[in-house]
Formats: structure tokens, C-alpha cells, sequence
């Protein structure tokens, strides 16, 4: 609309008139029902219309009307509620809907950014605005600031002229910027819900495809039984196992723990599944497989980040594995006889710290009986309300107690440290990979 330049009224700093109000009765009723109305509210429009609702009987008036200038520039502005709309617009929502101006008393009146008093209106007719004043001759008007600029405005209209004293004024100024500031931190609020709903979809979403990154089933291996367990502090993690076909009816078994969690660790936990099935040829001998994944993980991966990992690879023929670890928790061996050890050689460097590391290969014999347990550290590290860890002697425990069966082996283990940890918050990822030599 075409911009109207008007000056503004003189009796805009008038003196107040000294008369007083009448105070209703009911006036401390009706304040204490609008406050516990306004504190259970939770949309920032909501908050809006219940603050209205209540005011027209705390401070009479005949008309209403609020703009702003948010994301508009000068001169121009928009009416957000008026007396005259039989219906409300919700100008977080539906902005786009509101009626758009240039100029006139509203105009001047937004942009001067002061807290007035017009006790005597008089409009020009070609006020752009004009008709939501009809029949009003008194307004006060208050700025509502954000961030310390005055963006909106709220202004109070009366059909009677010199309606108006300051103390209407103050309290008019005060409370629409507390209002203005309560209804901006429940938009927020309401932001940083919907922010992070949409973050809870990314990050299941990213958990769901990690899952299927991960064996659907653990193989049947002649000789020896598996079974694991997996779980995430979060949606996400960084812990991985898999147990994948080699040539000459060989067995590969890996797991790896990547350092931090949620979303950045499932990332590097991912580039880890591909560069072990992505590896040229057989994935084999172990040492040459971890130092495959090293060099391209030590480029690729986040600064700062690495990997635990262990890699053995189970020949069912001899019952022999050779293995290689790179920092990863050393994998405890349950003897047929019922001692616990861990296994030799598995000190180094992770992955990812330094491009040219190399790590040194050992192997055992699985006789009937024996037990391989391979786990990541948030087993070790999981701790009960008292924050006391369950640790590697506990571990131990479990393990010694434990099933001479895979499946049942891990869900043994699982249930004492859920029993030992008595709810407290996980902080860790936790996975554990029992492999059982039978007959």
C-alpha cells in the first residue's frame, strides 16, 4: 500500500489526568486465575488469546490492536490482531495471512518505538489504517522489544476521549513485554521440540541402518558355537562385530569399538564394516586386514577419533585362530578346566592414530570346552548407582560361572552386569561375542 507520512499528534506526551479508576472488586480474583491459566500453557498463540481473555476485564477496553515489523523492512509493518477480525490469525503460523501496511499513525507510532498516550485522536481519511480505530479516540501504545530493538507494538483503544492516565500506560508497557518474552520462549520451546524430533528421526533412522550393518544371524561353525549381544548407549554407536566366510571353510571374527558415540561413531563404525568386506581378496591374514583398515581410516576419519578393533581368523579344520588386536580389550579365554586368562599379544595402538602402525599376529588352539569371550569396553566400564564399575574382575566372575553354551554364556554375562548396574544410566556401548569349542 501506498506509504502515508503523518506527523505525530501533539497530545501524544500530554499530562495524565489525575482522576483514578475504579478498581473491581474481583480484580485480585481475576489476576490469580489468568496466572495460573498462563502457567500451563505450553503454544505460544494459546498464551496470547488466555492473557486476552482475561485483560479485557482487568483493563476495560474497546479495541485492540497489535503489529510488528519483524522481517520487514522500513516502513512497512503488519497488523497481527485487531477487535474488528471475528476471527484470529496466528501470526507464528500463518503470517502470510496478515494484512501488510505502509505508513500512516501505526506506522509512525511502530517505528518511533515509544511508549505514547493520545488522548484526542484525529485520523486523516486516507489513513491506510483507519478503519481499526472506527469510532476510538483514545489509545495508549507500547512497544514490545526483542533483543532490545522494538519490533512490535500492542495498542489499547477506547471509544471516550481522555481515557487514558499513566499509570494505564506503565502497566500496559510491562506486561506486554512480559507477555512478548514468555510467548518468544515458548515458540523457542517449541523450536527446540520440533529440532529435535527431527534429530530423533535422523538418529534412528542412522541406528536402524547401523543394525543392518551388523550379522542377521550368527553362522553355524563346525566345532564351535557363537553368541552375541549388542547394545547402544544411544540411538547409534560405535561398536561392531561380525563373523564373515573366509576361503578353505575359514572363519573370520571381528569386532572393533570406535571412540566417542552416537552418530560420528556409527559413521566411522560404518567405513569400518566396508573397508573389512570391501578388502582385496580373502580378508587374511589378520595383521595385513587391520593394517588395511588403518591406513585408510588414519585419512578418512574425523580428527581426533580411532578404533579399538580384534581380528582372528578360525580354521575349524585344526580348531586354531590367528589373531591380531589393535588396542582392543583382551579377549578372555575360559579353558576347558575352568581357568580364565587373557589372550597373549593383543597391546598396540588402535586404529587410526598412525597411517604406517603394524600389529603382531598370534594363534591358539580351541579345544573342546574352552571359551573365547570378545567384548568392548563398555562392559568393563558400566557401573552401578554407587559408581562403582563392574570391571574386568567381575567380567571374570560371570564369565567363570557362566553356561558352557554360547547363547546362554552372553545372556548369563548380560544378566549380571544388568543386575550389578541396578539402572543406572549406560554411558557406554557394550557388546560382547562368545565363541564356545565343542565337540
Amino acid at each position: 500500500m501506498a506509504s502515508v507520512s503523518l506527523p505525530i499528534p501533539a497530545d501524544l506526551s500530554e499530562p495524565a489526568r489525575q482522576e483514578s479508576r475504579a478498581v473491581p472488586p474481583s480484580r485480585l480474583q481475576h489476576i490469580d486465575a489468568l496466572v495460573r491459566e498462563l502457567s500451563v500453557q505450553d503454544d505460544p498463540e494459546r498464551l496470547i488469546r488466555v492473557f486476552s481473555g482475561h485483560a479485557e476485564q482487568l483493563w476495560p477496553r474497546d479495541g485492540l490492536v497489535t503489529i510488528t515489523r519483524r522481517d520487514l523492512a522500513a516502513p512497512a509493518y503488519r497488523i497481527t490482531r485487531s477487535w474488528l477480525w471475528p476471527q484470529l490469525v496466528n501470526p507464528w503460523t500463518e503470517a502470510h495471512l496478515l494484512p501488510a501496511f505502509e505508513g500512516g499513525l501505526l506506522g509512525d507510532l511502530l517505528y518511533a518505538g515509544k511508549p505514547r498516550i493520545i488522548n484526542r485522536l484525529d485520523l486523516p481519511a486516507d489513513d491506510p489504517a483507519r478503519e481499526h480505530f472506527e469510532g476510538m479516540q483514545s489509545l495508549i501504545c507500547a512497544p514490545g522489544y526483542d533483543l532490545g530493538r522494538p519490533l512490535n507494538m500492542v495498542l489499547v483503544l477506547r471509544r471516550e476521549p481522555d481515557s487514558f492516565v499513566a499509570e494505564d500506560l506503565e502497566s500496559l508497557l510491562l506486561n506486554a513485554n512480559l507477555l512478548s518474552r514468555a510467548s518468544s520462549n515458548l515458540l523457542l520451546t517449541q523450536q527446540l521440540q520440533e529440532a529435535n524430533r527431527a534429530l530423533d528421526y535422523e538418529k534412528d533412522q542412522v541406528g536402524r541402518m547401523q543394525r543392518h550393518l551388523l550379522p542377521a544371524r550368527l553362522p553355524l561353525i563346525d566345532g564351535l558355537e557363537l553368541g552375541a549381544s549388542y547394545f547402544t548407549c544411544s540411538r547409534a554407536g560405535g561398536d561392531y562385530y561380525d563373523v564373515l566366510p573366509l576361503p578353505e571353510d575359514q572363519w573370520g571374527i571381528f569386532m572393533a569399538d570406535v571412540s566417542g558415540h552416537g552418530t560420528p561413531a556409527a559413521v566411522v563404525m560404518a567405513m569400518i564394516h566396508t573397508l573389512l568386506h570391501a578388502f582385496p581378496g580373502p580378508p587374511l591374514p589378520p595383521v595385513h586386514v587391520l593394517a588395511h583398515m588403518n591406513r585408510h581410516l588414519a585419512a578418512v576419519a574425523p580428527e581426533g577419533m580411532f578404533a579399538t578393533a580384534f581380528y582372528g581368523v578360525y580354521d575349524p579344520h585344526y580348531r586354531r585362530l590367528r589373531y591380531a588386536s589393535a588396542g582392543h580389550p583382551a579377549p578372555r579365554l575360559r579353558t576347558g578346566s575352568g581357568t580364565i586368562r587373557e589372550l597373549d599379544g593383543t597391546a598396540g595402538l588402535p586404529l587410526a592414530i598412525l597411517a604406517d602402525d603394524s600389529w603382531e599376529e598370534r594363534e591358539i588352539l580351541l579345544m573342546p570346552g574352552d571359551a573365547l569371550l570378545l567384548y568392548t569396553d563398555g562392559i568393563l566400564e558400566g557401573s552401578n548407582p554407587l559408581g562403582e564399575p563392574f570391571g574386568l574382575h567381575r567380567l571374570d566372575d560371570a564369565f567363570a560361572l557362566g553356561p558352557r553354551r554360547a547363547v546362554p554364556l552372553v545372556q548369563h554375562i548380560e544378566r549380571h552386569f544388568k543386575d550389578f548396574c541396578h539402572g543406572a544410566p549406560e554411558m557406554d556401548d557394550r557388546t560382547l561375542l562368545a565363541a564356545v569349542a565343542v565337540p
